[in-house]
């Protein structure tokens, strides 16, 4: 790749645009169409690992807990939760009245029920990272029992987790809630001809990868819902989503990293322009087995210290990002004990010298693989290597393939995001830095930073926890495995029948 110099390239930012925004009715009374730039091949809700299946079917099915625009953690279809004191075993009280969309009513024996479901696959999913510690799991996983031993019936309304170890933050997770007898009736293929959750709205058709249609459920114990019928419409990336809005085939559609200057620099979008930061990790993993330099911590920081995040956030990004100075977003954990990642050629220079690859000399040459929509962002971060004289070379990589090679560690270096699905920091720390951790990016691992995480998971009290992880945060920080970029703003334009509270920060919409 040719170099391109930070200036020049930061200045051509935003010379990309879109043609301005149309007037545009708002949407037919009853519907909501959403624009997604794909839909998941499959929606099972008991296997679910990426964010826009989850953001689909949250429109379908309730956890245990739920958690509000701004973060705090409310009742879902569990009403109270009570642990122990050193956090191995909770007792959960199950919301009375409420009903699966087949119409049988929920019951304890439901929730334990899904949760071995969930852990029947194969494959890593956000349900085996929150039922791990749960006693039994192991045995569950190897096929050797059929059944949590670490979960009881007490009775209808009331359930009883028992853990191997403590876990503090166990009735937080996502765990979708399923009706798994009639899912089994129904057969392997079930979720792609009905709903069995108990969510404010239940499946009406579903045709693979290009739409997904779900109508408002009567039964649902929040009442009534503001739309009849929600829509998922396959939109593609780049500005394909847009197009369709203005011409209000959507009312709905998040915008692209790539588009995101030309929508708003355009103020034919202002009125429609909606933005909430994301309680998300982005970051560059790389593979230390693929590429030996990366095993180098000086080769690590020098790359960290190429990369402008204060530009970034304000020219690339106008405005609507945030500079994490860590792996756990600010508004999580306010950890003032990091240091800014700084911007700094010379020492990165220096550093590479330091390291027996002067100018780069002596790196092997590399691939950084990202999906499409990332590119224009990415090509600045591989400018500023190569300026450096490190060999990288950008590649996009279509989206399912990129999701499935990624979790295998099958690329050289790749974005890596991670968007929490409870707002405790546990949700970055442990599920993907810890050793034993399925979706550690980069299989690093520190005995020292097991044993804080250990600590924090025996520990009720959240004010204990938060010393805790900003020591935990710090070691990470410390050996720079992976390296944090920029967090854009979810960004999105929406018609005049949603509110600004649509999106959450966890990277859901509120259905309700």
């Amino acid at each position: 790749m040719p170099a391109v110099h930070r200036r020049h390239f930061l200045g051509l930012l935003g010379a990309a645009g879109l043609a301005g925004a149309l007037p545009r009715p708002a949407a037919a009374a009853g519907s909501l169409r959403i624009g997604l730039k794909s839909l998941p091949g499959m929606l099972n809700p008991l296997t679910v690992s990426d964010l826009v299946a989850r953001q689909i079917l949250g429109s379908m099915y309730e956890s245990l807990t739920t958690v509000d625009s701004k973060g705090s953690i409310l009742p879902g279809l569990a009403t109270a939760w009570e642990a122990s004191d050193d956090a191995r075993r909770w007792r959960l009280t199950i919301r009375d009245g409420v009903v699966f969309h087949t119409g049988r009513p929920l019951t304890a024996a439901d929730v334990k029920r899904s949760f071995e479901a969930a852990l029947g696959g194969e494959g890593a999913n956000f349900a085996v990272l929150a039922l791990s510690k749960v006693r039994g799991f192991r045995e569950l996983r190897a096929k050797t029992a059929t059944e949590l031993s670490g979960i009881t019936v007490i009775d209808d309304r009331t359930l009883e987790v028992v853990c191997d170890e403590p876990c503090a933050i166990f009735p937080f997770a996502r765990l979708n809630i399923v009706d798994v007898e009639a899912a089994e009736r129904a057969g392997s293929d079930w979720f792609r001809r009905m709903s069995a959750g108990t969510g404010p709205y239940r499946l009406a058709q579903s045709n693979d990868g290009i739409r997904i249609d779900v109508e408002a459920y009567p039964g649902w114990r929040g009442g009534a819902v503001p739309f009849d019928r929600v829509s998922f419409l396959a939109t593609g990336i780049g500005n394909d989503g847009i197009t369709l809005f203005n011409d209000s085939q959507v009312d709905f559609t998040f915008v692209d990293t790539d588009a995101l200057r030309g929508v708003m620099d355009d103020p034919g979008f202002k009125r429609s322009l909606s933005n909430v930061p994301r309680m998300q990790m982005r970051v560059v993993a790389l593979d230390p087995r693929r590429v030996k330099a990366f095993a180098d911590l000086r080769v690590r920081r020098a790359m960290s210290l190429l990369i402008d995040r204060a530009a970034m956030a304000e020219r690339f990004f106008r405005g609507v990002a945030t500079v994490h100075n860590g792996i756990v977003p600010p508004a999580l954990l306010a950890n003032e004990r990091l240091e800014p990642l700084a911007y700094d050629p010379a020492l990165a220079k220096r550093l590479l010298e330091e390291a027996g690859y002067p100018e780069g000399r002596g790196i092997d040459p590399f691939q950084v693989t990202v999906i499409p929509e990332y590119r224009r962002e990415f090509v600045y971060y591989v400018s500023q290597w190569n300026n450096a004289g490190i060999p990288a070379k950008l590649v996009m990589a279509p989206r399912q393939e990129f999701i499935a090679r990624s979790r295998r560690r099958d690329y050289d270096a790749f974005l890596f995001g991670w968007t929490a699905t409870y707002p405790d920091p546990m949700n970055f720390l442990d599920e993907l830095f810890s050793s034993r951790s399925r979706f550690n990016p980069v299989g690093w691992s520190s005995a020292q930073f097991d044993g804080l995480i250990e600590q924090a998971m025996a520990s009720p009290e959240s004010g204990r926890r938060a010393e805790l992880y900003k020591d935990a945060e710090c070691l990470v920080m410390k050996d720079l495995p992976v390296i944090p970029l920029v967090v854009p703003d979810y960004v999105a334009l929406r018609g005049n029948v949603l509110s600004d509270n649509f999106i959450t920060p966890f990277g859901g919409l509120n259905f309700g």
